[in-house]
């Protein structure tokens, strides 16, 4: 029974060491198939996705769990609702499978060691103890993946928001020092060197390769990451570069908007950690006071 338990546990954590290492290792594809990541028409595309797999991934059980088993989860469990998500946060569906799969196979492992050496040191627990909390363990860990990127995902969203704002300030700043619709933008873009400005001065590449105006990048690029505003500087801009208008106050004033509505935010979330903090700091004094009074209390009780 031991030698059982000992071959479920080392199988049950090699496999979920291997899920996690499969989805956190990064691929090497070649050129071709690196272009074609680029354009987002090819993403959700069944068979770019067989020609990635079968471009540069290797060989051994790390590539058949990444080519065989990594997408046959991703439809099992329908992750590709996250891939707007995960776009932003440059990801894929298979790396969230193989986090989700990794965690739940670790989670049903932790508790049969646990159990294993218990019963090496004579501890014998009934089978229903370790099982039930097996099973919720491994339900727990399978879901943290999906909060943990709801949580990225969100601190994305904020930081492309922010740059987004400085995005605007640039294009407007460049406008006003008589600069070309197209020019404006690809000046502002190169200007910022953070993630958020690369994806930027990224969607503003795409556009110019397909031949299409520079603002059209910026709406793709808003679709892609659920952020509005850089839709919002789009419309601005195509205004500017069909119909001549002068967009330099309208520019300025969207910006004023964005940077007031994130430090209404910000001030939220701070008055919101503030009221977080009183149960804490409440409990904190209560039992203060508790240490202080109870030599009092003692003597008046057991006198």
């Amino acid at each position: 029974m031991v030698t059982w338990h000992v071959l479920l546990a080392g199988a049950l954590v090699g496999v979920g060491v291997t899920m996690i290492v499969a989805g956190a290792v990064p691929t090497h594809p070649d050129l071709h198939a690196a272009l074609l990541r680029l354009d987002p028409r090819t993403a959700d595309d069944p068979r770019w996705r067989a020609r990635s797999s079968a471009d540069g991934r290797g060989w051994g059980p790390g590539a058949w769990v990444r080519d065989r088993v990594l997408p046959r989860l991703v439809e099992v469990l329908r992750l590709r609702r996250y891939a707007a998500d995960l776009h932003l946060l440059d990801r894929r569906p298979e790396d969230l499978a193989a986090r989700k799969a990794g965690y739940a196979l670790l989670g049903l492992a932790f508790p049969t060691l646990v159990t294993l050496g218990l019963a090496i040191a004579g501890v014998r627990l009934p089978a229903v103890i370790p099982t039930t909390v097996a099973l919720v363990l491994a339900g727990v860990l399978f879901v943290l993946p999906d909060v943990d990127l709801r949580r990225q995902v969100t601190a994305a969203r904020e930081a492309m928001r922010r740059a987004a704002c400085v995005f605007l300030e640039l294009v407007a700043l460049e406008r006003a020092a008589d600069a070309g619709t197209t020019e404006a933008l690809d000046r502002a873009a190169a200007i910022g060197g953070s993630r958020e400005f690369a994806r930027i001065r990224d969607a503003l590449l795409r556009a110019e390769l397909a031949g299409q105006p520079a603002w059209a990048g910026l709406s793709d690029l808003a679709e892609t990451t659920g952020v509005p505003e850089l839709g919002d500087l789009a419309d601005i801009m195509r205004l500017s570069g069909q119909d001549g208008a002068a967009v330099y106050t309208t520019l300025r004033a969207r910006a004023a908007s964005l940077r007031t509505q994130l430090l209404t935010a910000t001030t939220a979330k701070a008055n919101a950690a503030s009221e977080h903090m009183i149960v804490p700091v409440a409990l904190l004094g209560v039992a203060f006071m508790a240490l202080v009074g109870y030599p009092a209390f003692a003597r008046l009780l057991f006198g």
